[in-house]
């Protein structure tokens, strides 16, 4: 770029600016949405069977985030995913991961992110003064602006809001299991529901998508003090973290609700569970948690994704304006106008007033973060079978039992994917018509960028992966590229 951070030096992202409290919030952040909140609330019509499909769940996503550990700590680069499988199966399937993993959710997941919380506001909350379309212009504008003041505010915000929303979430919680809230409890923690496979297997899409996202510490792998530390710690404590409260308030939900209410999976199912236990004291504390978590998730997506472009375009993958970093801050501020108008203009342009079409969004994101993960699975194995003897400063623990049962569980789930034949159809419709533009303008771009159909498909070497690695100290420019193949070293 034309800018610079300081003589001959271009300007990088922001060395060694936040620590592992910002890992574990981005972890939590991301994961804990009231895309969330509402279907895992919903889920617990089932009781016990959810319970159980939860747990299968968050197994799915520790098996998962062994595979992301390994990867960031061996090519610990803000490209984080693109970089991954880049170097496992090539340039095509990287841009196709990022695609349809990371560019999908602002159209799918995300839309419905930002809807919700505006929703509340308006109909909920009794803030109709700004009509629900233009709540969600503020959020995500909000949002996008604190993104831009860089990764520092970012990491700030992140923390408080995942406080907020985790403590928030283990006392209705406790409140709703001790029976002692303001409304009377219906029945017991666990209503009595026989057992089915087929109910099991269709809710696990649901289950995945409520732990789906913990990678978003991996594109802050140039600007944490420690990536070799602070990424596999953030991923396996975010999880853990988001795995108690979550099922508390769920088990909580259950004890205050009745079935068919919640199998209605409605977008407040978690506003009407906190205002059976609490009340009017209820509804308004968790419409603001639900608000609290939505600006969470957001920060978390725009700092992530914006990232994640901003490594493709120095490697060629996008257009190089996405390497552009705003001087005062270092953020990439292209990428993140771009991902946060997402959301806005499918807000505008589409109707999500029903329950079909809310998790019909959520469904097709599940779809695209699930073969994002399946390919990260795979990336991880060819690079162990290609290049054993390099540098891990994390290991995968039981190589390749944690990958390949990670892909079955992933491959089970999106196949079952959701109990309603008629919005499991539309989820697949959706995935698939983004699936197939992402591979055809993977194809195309990539093609004209590197002159060559053939050379897309080649995996980069790992050593030109991790050439640009990191300089964690932002006084020390990049040194100059070495004469040959050799690699070059993190420090001059």
């Amino acid at each position: 770029m034309a800018t610079r951070a300081h003589e001959g030096a271009p300007l990088a992202l922001e060395r060694r600016a936040v620590g592992l409290p910002t890992a574990i919030g981005t972890t939590f952040g991301l994961i804990v949405a009231t895309t969330v909140l509402a279907p895992v609330t919903s889920g617990f019509f089932a009781s016990w069977i959810f319970l159980l499909a939860l747990a299968i769940g968050l197994l799915t996503m520790y098996l998962q985030s062994m595979s992301f550990a390994e990867l960031a700590t061996m090519i610990p680069r803000a490209g984080s995913m693109n970089e991954y499988v880049r170097a496992g199966l090539g340039p095509f399937f990287a841009t196709v991961a990022v695609l349809v993993g990371y560019v999908a959710i602002m159209l799918f997941p995300t839309t419905a992110e930002s809807f919700i919380p505006s929703l509340i506001l308006h109909d909920v909350l009794g803030a109709d003064f700004f009509g629900i379309r233009l709540w969600v212009v503020i959020l995500v504008g909000v949002v996008a602006l604190l993104n831009a003041a860089g990764v520092r505010p970012y990491g700030a915000v992140e923390v408080f809001l995942t406080g907020v929303v985790a403590l928030s979430l283990l006392i209705f919680g406790l409140i709703g299991l001790l029976g002692i809230g303001s409304g009377d409890p219906i029945g017991g923690v666990f209503p009595d529901i026989p057992f089915e496979w087929d109910l099991l297997l269709t809710l696990l899409g649901i289950a995945i998508f409520a732990f789906v996202g913990m990678e978003y510490t991996c594109p802050l792998a140039e600007e944490l003090r420690n990536p070799g530390r602070d990424i596999p710690l953030g991923i396996f404590l975010g999880l853990t973290l988001v795995a108690v409260p979550l099922a508390l308030f769920g088990l909580a939900a259950a004890r205050y609700l009745p079935g068919d209410q919640l199998a209605a999976f409605s977008p407040t199912a978690h506003i009407d569970a906190a205002t059976a236990i609490l009340g009017e004291t209820g509804k308004w504390w968790m419409g603001l948690v639900s608000i609290a978590a939505t600006l969470s998730t957001l920060n978390a997506l725009l700092s992530g994704i914006p990232r994640i472009l901003y490594g493709m375009a120095l490697t060629g993958q996008l257009p190089r304006v996405f390497a552009y970093l705003l001087p005062a801050t270092r953020a990439p501020v292209v990428g993140i106008a771009v991902m946060a108008l997402a959301p806005i203009l499918m807000n505008l342009f589409i109707d999500l007033n029903t329950e079909a079409s809310f998790v019909e969004l959520i469904l097709a994101g599940v779809l695209g973060w699930g073969t994002a993960y399946v390919l990260i699975h795979v990336s991880l194995i060819t690079l162990r079978v290609r290049e054993p003897n390099a540098a891990r400063p994390y290991r995968s623990p039981l190589f390749p039992v944690p990958q390949l049962l990670g892909m079955a569980l992933l491959a089970v789930a999106a196949y079952k994917i959701f109990p309603d034949p008629k919005i499991k159809e539309h989820a697949y419709r959706d995935y698939g018509i983004f699936l197939a533009v992402a591979v055809v303008f993977s194809f195309v771009y990539n093609a004209v960028a590197m002159r060559s159909a053939t050379a897309q498909f080649r995996p980069v070497p790992l050593a030109e992966a991790r050439r640009e690695a990191t300089v964690f100290d932002d006084t020390v420019p990049p040194p100059p590229e070495p004469e040959g193949e050799g690699v070059r070293h993190d420090r001059p």
